[in-house]
């Protein structure tokens, strides 16, 4: 995996999320992803999704900027949280940004 400082933690995904699909919600804003860990809790072949990714971005695309467009961006019917440095709980006092209807 590439260094930290090309990743963006991504939480609040819904369980059927898909690389496919992640990776779709960021190039559709213009952004080039390398990689896409879907995290998974459990352990050996009882694992299941837990709502969190990490996303590693192409070298030289700025981080902050792209927390700032894909915060509040939907995937799969929800809105994403996107943060530059832990993936955020269910925190009840977090409201994404409301996006504009497209």
């Amino acid at each position: 995996m590439a260094h930290k400082k090309n990743v963006v933690y991504v939480s609040n995904l819904p369980y059927e999320a898909t690389h496919d699909a992640l990776e779709a919600a960021f190039e559709k804003e213009g952004y080039d992803v390398d990689h896409i860990e879907l995290i998974r809790k459990g352990a050996g072949t009882r694992t299941k999704a837990c709502g969190l990714a990490a996303v590693t971005l192409k070298d030289g695309t700025d981080r902050e900027v792209c927390c700032k467009r894909m915060d509040g961006k939907g995937c799969f019917g929800r809105p994403m949280i996107v943060r530059l440095d832990k993936f955020c709980g269910d925190d009840l006092a977090y409201a994404p940004k409301i996006q504009a209807a497209q």
